[in-house]
């Protein structure tokens, strides 16, 4: 059982929050070049940031954008 818990911990981690990550920054392009100025670009790009800072493995650095 435990091992089970760790692999699913192991998935979440190098899977599902970088994936998360892209699905944010692709969504905070959208919203910035529909609507250059508002607020919702920047909140979810805010989110994008977070999820890849938890996201770990060779797939979260493939699918941050280095934009600094």
């Amino acid at each position: 059982m435990r091992i089970r818990r760790r692999l699913a911990q192991l998935a979440l981690f190098m899977v599902a929050l970088p994936v998360v990550g892209w699905l944010l920054e692709e969504f905070a392009k959208r919203a910035e070049a529909r609507r250059p100025g508002s607020s919702g670009g920047r909140w979810l790009r805010q989110g994008s940031d977070l999820a890849h800072g938890f996201g770990r493995g060779p797939l979260s650095s493939r699918l941050r954008n280095r934009r600094r």
